[in-house]
């Protein structure tokens, strides 16, 4: 059996580890180094690691103390020593056979990753229903594709978790230190380099939205980061030619920076980072461009080209008219 290495960043989970690690320990396939990186947990995250690492050889720690998931990442990488590499969050759990699934699908497949599905949601505990096959490969530009479907497939295939990766994937590639959404930045790079990707449509892991994770805290300014991968992969699939992926990324980059505007104005009150934003809709927008967004026009865009709070305005006057609309309706 070829040695899986398995990367769990962590910090300050000490009430959802145990769990974690439990579901890393049933694996049915056993060949596996397990590689714990803390970001610097105050809490009794660290005791409990050592009590694992105690009770089961494979399991190690590496202190990465206030560098952040995604250097965590990145340290578990290079300390690794598998042919194969799997990402688990701390807060999450998988399924018994998920690595033994992931494992023969590549395999079988003759793959460079192996994707399977999740489930979601706020259960303590998920039962998972065994594995009845179902595995299909397909090329990289139809996995980038499926990053722009719904937001469960969004997910589904630019998380670095639910992922068996061939190891070779890695070499010059790293997560951005620094940044939160360090996936969005990340993943499609790692698609592109695959030659063929073995797909599993089977939910074999739960994705826990705890209330107090990063992606559930309250607007900050860090929840911009995410733009900056947008940007670089515009360029990103210009270079390779993927003409319709340019659009409809340069088409989300210019609506998703209205969008933040008008959050960092209303409830940040920060003019910097609004200014910020205004700047690098300018430094992008196309004079004359047309949306493929069915609801949006050349003219709204313009309109924010020229200043963001016409739009401010026109939105106001547009709900205005509308409630207007609704009451002499009735």
């Amino acid at each position: 059996m070829e040695l899986i290495s398995v990367i769990v960043p962590i910090y300050n989970i000490e009430k959802y580890l145990p769990r974690c690690l439990d579901s890393i320990l049933r694996q049915s396939y056993q060949n596996l180094e397990i590689i714990l990186v803390d970001d610097g947990s105050t809490d009794r995250t660290v005791d409990i690691c050592k009590r694992y690492m105690a009770q089961d050889p494979r399991i190690s720690l590496i202190v990465n103390a206030g560098k952040g998931v995604s250097s965590a990442r990145n340290v578990g990488v290079r300390s690794s020593h598998g042919a194969y590499i799997v990402m688990v969050d701390s807060d999450d759990y998988i399924a018994p056979d998920m690595i033994e699934v992931l494992h023969d699908a590549l395999a079988e497949k003759q793959a460079d990753m192996a994707v399977c599905d999740f489930v979601r949601g706020k259960e303590e505990q998920y039962a998972f229903a065994p594995f009845r096959g179902g595995i299909r490969t397909v090329g990289p530009n139809e996995v980038l594709h499926r990053i722009y479907l719904d937001d469960h497939n969004k997910l589904r295939y630019v998380v670095p978790w639910i992922k068996l990766y061939k190891r070779e994937l890695f070499e010059g590639i790293e997560y951005p230190d620094g940044k939160i959404f360090e996936d969005i930045y990340t993943t499609h790079k790692l698609i592109a380099k695959c030659a063929t990707i073995a797909v599993v449509d089977w939910p074999m892991a739960y994705y826990y939205q705890r209330p107090n994770s990063i992606m559930n805290h309250a607007f900050h300014l860090k929840k911009l980061d995410y733009l900056g991968a947008l940007e670089e992969r515009i360029q990103f699939f210009h270079d390779r030619n993927l003409l319709d992926l340019e659009k409809r990324q340069y088409d989300e980059l210019l609506h998703s920076l209205i969008w933040e505007y008008s959050r960092v104005r209303d409830i940040l009150h920060d003019k910097k980072a609004q200014a910020f934003i205004h700047a690098m809709f300018r430094k992008h927008y196309k004079k004359n461009y047309e949306s493929s967004y069915p609801s949006d026009t050349k003219f709204l865009l313009w309109l924010f080209y020229k200043n963001p709070e016409f739009v401010i305005l026109y939105w106001k006057i547009f709900g205005r008219l509308e409630r207007i609309k609704e009451k002499c309706l009735k």
